[in-house]
């Protein structure tokens, strides 16, 4: 059986089934044995695992990036500080 998104061979219509002549209905084919998913499920989640380790590394190679710019962040407000202060310095 099909999945979304997969071409395992068995059908050409997807995994809904294909729309009959018997009113436009659409045919589902349901396995007696649920073990007939579990080269499926089994992609779904190696899939679910890469997924989450690309976003990991993302997240890991972008941390200098967001770190420098938090560093940036701040040297701007502490800047705009000093700038305030030296214009302003009673009203502080």
């Amino acid at each position: 059986m099909n999945s979304p998104g997969r071409d395992n061979g068995d059908q050409s219509f997807g995994s809904f089934g294909d729309p009959g002549d018997d009113g436009g209905f659409m045919v589902v084919v349901v396995p007696d044995d649920i073990s007939a998913l579990d080269a499926e499920v089994r992609a779904y989640r190696r899939e679910v695992a890469w997924a989450k380790a690309r976003a990991k590394t993302g997240a890991v190679l972008a941390w200098p990036f967001r770190a420098a710019a938090r560093l940036g962040r701040r040297i701007g407000h502490a800047l705009r500080f000093l700038v305030f202060w030296r214009r302003f310095p009673g009203d502080i």
